[in-house]
């Protein structure tokens, strides 16, 4: 299951990449760019399908808690934390500007960190 979430997120940034790189090169038209967009983004839909029917059926009370409790980390932290930068820099206090991949991965990364701080407290 792990390897399909990271060959899904892969696909999503390496679509993101490829697609600036289509578009400053004016290499397609704009409905192409959109079924492009769409078809990188099919894979993370596949993974969540997929990863939900897991969850639902496979696994024992245990690993739903910590998955539940790392999902929950995630969004509590993340949710802040884009509204704190996105009101920051719209007040003009930042000039960061993070690219769409950098905050495509961001919620990925505290899901693992709150998976691995749940795991780590329920053993």
């Amino acid at each position: 299951m792990v390897v399909s979430f990271v060959v899904a997120e892969f696909m999503l940034v390496a679509g993101n990449l490829l697609l600036r790189i289509l578009q400053r090169g004016e290499w397609l038209s704009a409905w192409a760019y959109g079924a492009f967009a769409i078809a990188s983004a099919i894979p993370m839909v596949w993974f969540a399908i997929r990863f939900f029917r897991m969850l639902r059926s496979e696994v024992d009370e245990m690993i739903q808690r910590i998955v539940l409790e790392g999902l929950a980390f995630a969004f509590v932290v993340f949710v802040p934390l884009a509204g704190l930068y996105v009101n920051a820099r719209t007040a003009g206090l930042i000039s960061l500007n993070l690219d769409p991949p950098e905050i495509l991965l961001i919620p990925s990364i505290l899901a693992m960190a709150g998976v691995l701080i749940s795991w780590s407290r329920l053993k």
